[in-house]
């Protein structure tokens, strides 16, 4: 069996400070589709520049385009050389890596987490995303994050709010698992302090239903803390979709949450129902966006 042959990088090729924020968001992310590199390093140009970019970081192994099987997306991700390019800017790294274990559950992660905010300059915004949490010491940790090796969440997000800051975590659930799995993840919240709310996407009510069990099993009596997005609601309707409690309550929707955070004016940014495919840009399954003006 030959052995695969490496790409040749051209020897005038330099990185471009765009180049350079692509990397290092798609490391944050762990992967990426071009729509959403797009939407959230390189919206002032074309889109189809955007993927002539990545397509020429990728003919220069900086970066490889993967195709998944059953859902057909296509999703961007660093090689080692595009790693070893970059590594000395992440920061201190407790352990080194940067792919993705499950590319559905990584894409979801994006679009639930970074959402919108992607298309929006705002400084009141801020990330901690599960790839940081993964690879930096604990006494690296952003000063809001709680340091604690129990849990890992799938991202905390803060938002300096109109009248408090908000600490918000994250957690992708897309297969059930026992009540007991949950326990520890639910003592892991009942035990910390800091963090004003968890945000479930699930995949399914069994999903939500399990969880709840581990909750009553903790005694944990918590009113409106965990609370759950439905997958097939938010990839229909993005940040328009519904945030239920513990008693299948419809509390507001991401969008409301949000925009009452930040208070007015900003808040009105975020717009009404027009950003479904912000949100979406970080599940476009294409590999091409925009055309060549050829």
């Amino acid at each position: 069996m030959k052995q695969k042959e490496k790409k040749k990088r051209g020897p005038s090729f330099y990185l471009t400070p765009r180049d350079f924020l692509i990397l290092k968001y798609i490391w944050r992310w762990k992967i990426s589709s071009t729509s959403s590199v797009h939407e959230a390093v390189n919206r002032e140009a074309s889109a189809y520049s955007t993927y002539k970019t990545l397509e020429r970081l990728e003919r220069n192994d900086f970066l490889e385009c993967r195709f998944h099987l059953t859902e057909r997306f296509y999703v961007w991700q660093l090689t080692e050389f595009g790693f070893n390019s970059i590594k000395e800017y992440l920061g201190e790294l407790k352990e080194e890596g940067y792919l993705s274990e499950n590319h559905r559950h990584d894409r979801l992660v994006q679009a639930f987490q970074l959402g919108e905010w992607a298309s929006f300059d705002i400084p009141q915004i801020q990330f901690f995303t599960e790839q940081e949490l993964r690879r930096k010491d604990l006494e690296d940790y952003v000063d809001w994050i709680p340091r604690s090796n129990e849990h890992r969440p799938d991202g905390y997000s803060k938002i300096l709010g109109e009248k408090r800051t908000w600490i918000l975590a994250y957690e992708v659930e897309l297969s059930i698992k026992s009540p007991q799995r949950y326990e520890g993840i639910l003592r892991f919240y009942k035990a910390i302090k800091g963090i004003d709310r968890v945000l479930w996407m699930v995949e399914n009510a069994q999903v939500m239903e399990s969880v709840l069990r581990a909750k009553a099993c903790i005694k944990d009596d918590s009113s409106n803390y965990h609370v759950f997005v439905d997958l097939k609601d938010f990839l229909k309707n993005g940040w328009d979709s519904k945030i239920i409690n513990e008693h299948s309550e419809t509390l507001f929707t991401m969008r409301e949450k949000y925009r009452g955070i930040l208070g007015n004016p900003l808040g009105e940014c975020l717009g009404n129902l027009k950003g479904h495919r912000r949100v979406t840009a970080h599940l476009n399954e294409r590999k091409v966006i925009g055309k060549s003006r050829s």
